[in-house]
């Protein structure tokens, strides 16, 4: 009798969970695979056209080199994450650990444009990157150097979008590094010192392998959130992408389609629907790809 009511316990403890996973999470993904294959413009009835969705998707001459364009520019993206923010990442983890200089206001200042809205972040990026009204070009122009447009420029615009994610982010995964730095235990640390370890040798053989655990949690939530990005390019650069849509991602893509009156000028949310099943069908691959390699990397070390 006891058994039957601790599992009972464990029933109840995950039933409230599980129910709203379900309602807002996993009904609506079923929703939209059905309504990818359907003409519907949101009123009226529902046209069923199978899979003509994802053949415009796949062959149309427009949509199609757009659609792919945003994608390649989700994975460059994601790309710049793993290679770029994540290393930073963790080195200021490792500068935090190591408790630097003003460590504890360093730890504070990088981390709170973490808790700031895209929607601020955004408003600050165009008070420097303006180029009417921006800071940066005023600096440049007292020193005597060119100014640009920026985010107009389709040679910067990918790289500062890149540094604005830095600066905006860095803070997250920061923390989650730090916090396992600081779980190491001191006896580890210890006996690295007894037996002559020097700072190169701890940083190399004790805290970066313990670290991996982090580093793929940091590395899937990230990829996941680099395949779905959408308010801060939107907010920067529009719907279009900006110039010569450097700035395109899927989710503008899908934006602009389903809500934008781009397709038949009108609004489609079968159309959309395909974008985001295929979008899905792409995480789904990444992440499990990702995570087969990950794992293996992880238990070899």
């Amino acid at each position: 009798m006891k058994k039957k009511r601790k599992k009972k316990n464990y029933v109840y403890f995950i039933l409230p969970g599980f129910l709203m996973y379900t309602v807002f999470i996993i009904i609506p993904i079923i929703y939209v695979i059905y309504l990818s294959v359907f003409d519907w413009s949101g009123l009226g009835a529902k046209v069923f056209v199978g899979l003509d969705n994802f053949v415009t998707l796949f062959t149309d001459n427009k949509i199609g080199p757009e659609f792919w364009h945003a994608l390649l520019n989700n994975l460059k993206y994601m790309l710049c994450i793993w290679l770029i923010v994540t290393p930073l990442q963790f080195i200021m983890a490792y500068l935090f650990y190591i408790k630097i200089p003003a460590f504890k206001y360093i730890k504070f200042m990088v981390f709170m444009p973490y808790v700031i809205s895209s929607t601020i972040v955004s408003f600050f990026a165009t008070m420097i990157f303006n180029p009417n009204i921006g800071i940066l070009n005023d600096v440049l122009k007292k020193l005597g150097l060119s100014q640009g447009s920026w985010f107009g420029d389709s040679h910067w615009a990918f790289a500062i979008f890149i540094i604005i994610v830095i600066w905006q982010s860095s803070g997250s995964g920061m923390m989650i590094f730090y916090s396992n730095l600081l779980d190491i235990p001191k006896e580890i640390m210890e006996a690295s010192s007894i037996d002559g370890c020097n700072e190169m040798q701890r940083f190399k053989y004790i805290l970066l392998p313990l670290s991996l655990p982090s580093c793929v949690s940091i590395i899937i939530m990230s990829t996941i959130w680099a395949l779905s990005v959408f308010d801060l390019p939107y907010i920067l650069v529009g719907s279009t992408g900006g110039v010569h849509s450097v700035l395109d991602f899927v989710n503008l893509v899908f934006y602009r389609y389903t809500f934008g009156s781009v397709l038949n000028g009108q609004t489609n949310y079968g159309f959309g629907a395909a974008i985001s099943t295929l979008m899905l069908v792409v995480i789904v691959i990444v992440t499990s790809v990702q995570n087969k390699i990950l794992s293996k990397f992880e238990y070899e070390n």
